[in-house]
């Protein structure tokens, strides 16, 4: 195989991480080199997790720091130029994926998303992309290069592999000019939370009658040691929780050793996101609810009932 160049993104430094140790075991020959991008507002130790993830290069991109996956977009392009990469890898996050879609537009590249596995051999690219909303796996080969490749959090990244010497570059990059009119700027909810590490979670779906009940899922929760985690409507549509505690197709993928659904009927887009977790427990009053068929242990009844006594047997 001959010597590849990848260059490795994401918004989350921890998943830009996982990308570079995913290169580096991806591209092993000894000519293969990988980077990674750090792009303005990034957090001040990221080049340094990066090279401690296996990095050999850094490209540090300077210039306004702008949210816009627009703006993204154009910092990556200033770097794809520089460096002609074989493959680019992005964390495929919902902002991930848009990054993706206008990167390889704006540069004519074939690209994938929601990828599990990737294997770079001499007749292209083949990748892992989750299907029919993760009941299926689509195996596929990327024959043209480079390509633009966002790759799924918790895919498998092996441990990090040192580096003797770190390649350090400098991209300045011309101010971002905004296709739309910022009318109001608000500070998001939540942020600290990374759901994706909890080795328990209490998950809450739309059995919940009103926001305040919320209180009782936190105090299960507390009793557990565990993370709170919500289906999409609660986050998306209600509001009650913000979308770092989001599990599902279009949200957070968990693995914890205990999960715990309440009030969750176990909708496909929901089991997407959890159904790699050790040991589960549903809680739903509907005897036939689907999430029963993924669950280990199985409590039929009313939440307002179940839950209060498990944090009494728990306290």
């Amino acid at each position: 195989m001959s010597d590849e160049v990848v260059l490795c993104y994401s918004e989350e430094t921890g998943l830009a991480e996982e990308l570079v140790r995913l290169a580096r075991a991806a591209a092993p020959s000894d000519g293969s080199r990988v980077r990674a991008v750090v792009l303005p507002g990034a957090p001040a130790d990221a080049a340094d997790r990066l090279v401690a993830a296996g990095a050999h290069g850094i490209d540090a991109v300077t210039g306004a720091a702008s949210p816009d996956p627009a703006a993204t977009s154009d910092g990556l392009r200033a770097v794809v130029v520089a460096t002609a990469p074989t493959l680019v890898l992005i964390g495929s996050t919902k902002r991930g994926r848009e990054v993706t879609g206008r990167l390889a537009g704006a540069l004519d590249l074939p690209a994938a998303t929601g990828v599990t596995a990737l294997r770079l051999d001499p007749d292209g690219i083949r990748v892992d992309r989750e299907a029919l909303s993760g009941n299926a796996v689509a195996v596929e080969r990327i024959v043209r290069r480079p390509a633009v490749v966002a790759v799924m959090a918790g895919s498998g990244a092996p441990t990090a592999t040192a580096v003797t010497s770190v390649d350090r570059r400098t991209h300045p990059v011309a101010a971002f000019e905004a296709k739309t009119e910022r009318s109001e700027v608000r500070p998001k909810a939540g942020g600290q939370l990374e759901i994706e590490k909890a080795d328990r979670i209490v998950t809450i779906g739309r059995g919940l009658k009103k926001k305040e009940d919320l209180a009782i899922i936190e105090a299960l929760a507390k009793a557990l040691s565990a993370e709170v985690g919500c289906t999409r409507p609660l986050a998306a549509e209600s509001g009650w929780l913000s979308d770092d505690h989001w599990i599902g197709l279009t949200g957070h993928r968990v693995r914890p050793k205990l999960y715990v659904a309440i009030g969750v009927s176990g909708a496909v887009q929901h089991l997407v996101g959890m159904r790699s977790s050790k040991v589960v427990v549903a809680v739903n009053k509907d005897p036939n609810a689907p999430i029963f068929a993924q669950a280990d242990y199985r409590i039929t009844g009313d939440l307002y009932q179940v839950v209060p006594a498990l944090v009494k047997a728990f306290a």
